[in-house]
């Protein structure tokens, strides 16, 4: 499935300090058998996955 999300995120050098945020954004490939309790943690983790520079996430939100 696809999900449109919205999130803050730091740099993995710099993990306190949020510098971007991100309004929109499109993740795919998440599968549909994932609860939907674990979502925003799934999909957080899919984000840092796929862009290893990524400290941590803030304010994921499911669009």
């Amino acid at each position: 499935m696809d999900y449109r999300v919205s999130y803050e995120h730091s740099l993995a050098t710099t993990p306190d300090e949020f510098i971007v945020h991100i309004p929109s954004q499109l993740v795919t490939d998440v599968p549909a058998t994932v609860p939907r309790a674990l979502l925003p943690e799934f999909i957080a983790d899919l984000i840092r996955q796929r862009s290893p520079r990524i400290g941590r996430i803030r304010n994921l939100r499911v669009l």
